[in-house]
């Protein structure tokens, strides 16, 4: 089931366009808001839409689903400096 609300979702990400990474896999990725919103609706939660768009990560499928390291690199480094 998808979660979705206006606080923490992609329509509040703040930048454009949108990153993805993983540590483990080294993949990447970079998508436009705009595409984001109208495939998954503005409302998504960010740790929903991280999930859809790994969903096709060998590491996301099998039995130990924490092992995908997909993460927003922008918003980890955000909190870092916040930190």
């Amino acid at each position: 089931m998808i979660r979705s609300n206006r606080r923490n979702n992609i329509a509040s990400f703040p930048t454009d366009p949108v990153e993805i990474e993983c540590k483990e896999c080294g993949r990447q990725g970079r998508y436009t808001k705009a595409t984001l919103i109208e495939k998954y609706g503005d409302a998504i939660k960010l740790p929903d839409l991280l999930v859809a768009l790994s969903k096709d990560c060998e590491k996301r499928a099998s039995f130990m689903p924490a092992a995908c390291g997909a993460i927003y690199p922008e918003l980890v480094r955000r909190w870092q400096e916040s930190g």
